[in-house]
């Protein structure tokens, strides 16, 4: 385990107290990790998402640069995480 310190705006930090208060997180840091965890699975589960994709039908460039930006990765790497080289080109 690691303890870090992070700055979070005020309206995330009044909701992660309301749900520990409530019973739904065993504490702000619980709720922190569980936010951590999802946001990790949901960009794990995109990814094998695209891999499948990628198999019956290659995607764009354009497309492979509007994926990087939504996860603040580089092309190169959402390309790496597809198992290519390069992009496809439109037909």
């Amino acid at each position: 385990m690691c303890r870090i310190t992070v700055s979070v705006d005020d309206a995330l930090v009044a909701l992660a107290k309301s749900d520990v208060a409530a019973g739904r997180a065993a504490s702000v840091s619980a709720w922190v990790a569980d936010a951590m965890r999802a946001t990790a699975a949901a960009r794990a589960e995109l990814i094998a998402d695209l891999e499948a994709i990628e198999q019956h039908d290659p995607t764009p460039r354009e497309v492979i640069e509007d994926i990087a930006r939504s996860l603040g990765r580089s092309p190169a790497w959402v390309l790496g995480a597809l198992g290519l080289s390069r992009p496809a080109r439109h037909k």
